[in-house]
Parts: structure tokens; sequence; C-alpha cells
């Protein structure tokens, strides 16, 4: 019954054309292939750890090995769950930023389509040259290229946020994100429990832990020698697997925690060139009021806010997008946006 009210609501949703993040996320959550692959799978798991714990005639290794396979299939769901975030998150922004980078191409090309004007207009009084205008046509091709091909790359853009819902839809109107904030976790914090939550640690552990369990079974008077041998040798590998993979896992997490810091810088500078794109906008205003800026340098400054605008917005995803990464390294959704039903 929830699930289906769930469909009625994202079906209202998205028929009016508007999405927000953490509709999104609900909807892929809801209906992801992947993600409910990694449901089932988990599913699967509980069903047969309870049938050989029910079962008195069940041996230890194979009991062993099924609550690892129900204990690796809860960590993979989690795992999916964090990975189809970063995969909604991308799919998003993509087309959040296409969506308003559109309004700012067609300022640029109004700008352009000005600025030529303005150069023909010169050149017929003999005030500037062939060569200008040939730049102010230049310009205004490129300016339309852009916008061209923008908006071709939309269509592929919608496809990727369907794919990550799992839901085939119209191109929706995409809500601003949350606005980001600081990462405020400490990268040691973020190693603490690494173990517990990522996939291919929470494995490496359960073969060490199998390897050691063979080889107690192993070592008896009963037991041939070879097979002690051979036990023992599985624990030494075992033993380096989990230490290769948990170097691997750290430096996975040190990268994607150093990007996610680079991407907050990005995010600060935005905010400096965005305020800087303000000032001179309302310092242009005041200018065009008094007679001593004309109406094209005005529009050149309100174009340079709207590019500012976008920038930021850019930054900020980035951002958003690496917290998500971070999150996939780290085992545990940094963003804020995530909700495991």
């Amino acid at each position: 019954m929830k699930r289906w009210w769930l469909f009625l609501f994202f079906g209202l949703a998205l028929a009016q054309g508007t999405l927000d993040a953490r509709e999104a996320l609900r909807l892929a959550l809801a209906q992801n292939p992947t993600y409910q692959n990694a449901q089932e799978a988990l599913q699967t798991a509980q069903l047969e750890l309870e049938a050989l714990r029910a079962d008195p005639s069940t041996l230890i290794l194979p009991l062993t090995q099924a609550e690892h396979a129900r204990a690796l299939a809860e960590v993979q769901a989690k795992a999916a769950a964090l990975s189809l975030l970063e995969q909604v998150l991308s799919a998003y922004t993509a087309l959040a930023e296409a969506q308003v980078q559109e309004a700012v191409l067609l300022k640029k090309k109004a700008l352009q389509e000005r600025n030529l004007a303005v150069a023909r207009a010169k050149r017929q009084a003999g005030n500037a040259t062939e060569l200008e205008v040939i730049r102010a046509e230049a310009a205004l091709r490129q300016a339309e290229e852009d916008l061209k091909a923008a908006l071709a790359l939309r269509p592929a853009r919608v496809k990727a946020l369907e794919a990550a819902l799992g839901k085939a839809v119209d191109e929706p109107r995409l809500a601003p994100l949350p606005e980001p904030q600081a990462l405020g976790t400490e990268l040691g914090a973020l190693r603490e429990g690494l173990e517990e939550r990522l996939p291919a640690l929470v494995q490496a552990r359960q073969n060490l832990a199998l390897a050691e369990l063979e080889v107690r079974l192993a070592d008896n008077d009963y037991t041939p020698r070879l097979t002690l041998e051979k036990a023992r040798a599985n624990l030494e590998s075992a033993r380096r697997a989990l230490a290769n993979a948990l170097a691997q896992a750290e430096a996975n997490l040190e990268s994607a925690y150093a990007q996610a810091q680079a991407a907050w810088g990005q995010v600060e500078l935005a905010r400096e060139n965005r305020k800087a794109a303000e000032r001179s906008l309302e310092s242009a205003q005041k200018a065009f009021a008094a007679g001593t800026l004309s109406q094209v340098q005005l529009l050149e400054a309100e174009v340079a806010l709207a590019e500012a605008d976008f920038a930021l917005l850019q930054a900020k995803n980035a951002y958003l997008r690496a917290l998500a990464a971070l999150g996939v390294a780290a085992g545990v959704d940094l963003t804020g946006l995530l909700e495991v039903e």
C-alpha cells in the first residue's frame, strides 16, 4: 500500500512538470532496478539464513557462510543506495544545469545580436571597420552554436535521469537543490568503521574469518595434514587480501575527501565572483541612469551576472556530486538527501 501511494504521489508531481531532488531519490529507491535487485538479494539471503538456522542438521561451515551472505547483502544494499544517490545527483544536476544554461545562453545571444547591430550602425556612420563587424558576426554565430549545442544535449540528460529513476518521464522542471554546507566530518571519523560499511572490505573480512574457521576445523588428528596446510595457506592469502583491500579503500577515501574539500573551495570562490558581478551590475545600473553608460554596456553587466550565477550553480552541484562520491567511498551519506525506506 505504501509503495502504491508513492507511485501516485510521484506520478502527480511529474504530471505537474516539477520534480525536486528528494522526490527523485525516493522515486529511484522505489523503482531503480539495480537497487531493487540488491533489496531482493538481501531478502533472499535472510530467508536462506533462517532456513539453515531452523534445520538442526546444519553444520557450522554452511551456517557461517549463510550468516556472512546475509551480512554482506545488507551492506551491499546500503552501498547500492549510495551509488544510486550518486547516479541520481549526477543526472539531476546535469539536467538542472542545462535548464538554467539555456536562459544564460539566450541572454548571451541577445547581447551578441545587439553588439552586431551596434557594429553595423557604427560602420554605416563611418565609426567602425569592417573587421569589427566581422568579429561581431562571428561572436553571434558562436553564441548561436553554443545555444544549439546545449539544446541538443538535453534529450541525453533526460535519458540519464530516466535511467536513474527507473522510469520514463517527460522532461520535468527541476527544483533547485538544497543550499550546500561545508563538510563537517573529519577524515579520521570517516575511516572509523570503514571495514563494516564497504562491501569489498566486509567480504574480505568474511573471507578471513572463514579461512580461520577452516584452519580450526582442519587442525586435528583426523584431518589430512595436506588439508590443514592448504587451509593455513588460504588464511595467509586472506590476510594479505584484507590488508590490500583496506589500503585501497583508504586511498580512495582520502582522494574523495580531498576532491570534496577542493570542490567546496570552488563554491566559495564562485560566491565571491558572483558578489563582484552583482556589485558591477549595481554600478552599471547607476551609471546608466546617470547617462554615463550605454545600454549595451548595461546588458553586458547583466549577462556577466547571469554567467556568475550559473558558475555558482555549477560549483554547488559539483560539490554535491563530490559529497556523493565521498559517501560511496566512505559507505555513508554525506549529502543529507538519502532516505532509505
